[in-house]
């Protein structure tokens, strides 16, 4: 994908940022992990405006060899995302919801992309296996890898996991939606144990809050869900990568 630069944000954008910053962030303190709050504070993230994706892509590049790139595309094609994750690059949308969207939006924007998943990114572990799903998505026909992308949204989007016997959010999804959250705590929300043949049977959409989200033990659990699902999906054959 090649390069172009980050969007300079408006004033009127900048006020939607810090509106949701300031709602969102109690709630991810008191529910979010640690792998969050840490990575939070080492990106530097403030409420005041939209980051300069240039100068967070520089401190990422610092921390973990990643780099952030602009793209204008609200929703990725799987493919352009799995690819750039296996180049180390992380895709930022151009796009922030409307104010009448604050608690929820079915699209990934760029408070989803930045409050989300950036504060995670800035560990190490966390990134590498990142580029490692990236790196194993792509080896697959785009019809291969349906329930990868099932593994994806339920760990590294709307998983859980134990923090001291604590139960506290993992995914980016539910770190960046006041609503998803709140509900998600619930008992609305019926949160299971990890199982790979459980989220296999249950098909995740972005239109609609879930009903079920599954609980992993720890970091550790997330990046070995990965080896469970190769093992049960090894490759037919090789795919042409384009990176």
């Amino acid at each position: 994908m090649a390069s172009r630069p980050f969007k300079q944000f408006s004033p009127a954008e900048d006020e939607i940022w810090r509106i949701m910053y300031e709602r969102q962030l109690p709630q991810v303190e008191r529910h979010g992990t640690r792998l969050w709050l840490d990575g939070a504070q080492m990106l530097g993230l403030q409420p005041e405006r939209i980051p300069d994706f240039a100068r967070l892509s520089e401190r990422l590049q610092e921390l973990v060899d990643w780099k952030l790139v602009s793209t204008d595309i609200q929703y990725s094609d799987g493919q352009d995302w799995f690819e750039a994750l296996a180049r180390r690059e992380f895709l930022v949308t151009e796009y922030i919801r409307d104010r009448d969207s604050i608690d929820y939006t079915p699209l990934p924007d760029i408070f989803h992309d930045a409050f989300g998943h950036l504060p995670f990114m800035a560990h190490r572990r966390y990134a590498d296996y990142l580029q490692r799903f990236g790196q194993e998505a792509i080896k697959f026909k785009k019809d291969e890898r349906r329930s990868l992308g099932s593994l994806w949204w339920y760990s590294i989007e709307f998983g859980f996991t134990w923090e001291d016997g604590v139960l506290k959010a993992l995914g980016a999804g539910l770190m960046s939606s006041y609503g998803e959250l709140q509900r998600a705590l619930t008992d609305e929300v019926q949160r299971v144990p990890y199982s790979l043949d459980a989220f296999e049977r249950i098909d995740p959409s972005p239109h609609r809050m879930h009903g079920t989200l599954f609980i992993f033990e720890s970091l550790d659990q997330v990046v070995a869900s990965l080896d469970d699902w190769l093992r049960v999906h090894p490759p037919r054959e090789a795919v042409p990568q384009t990176i």
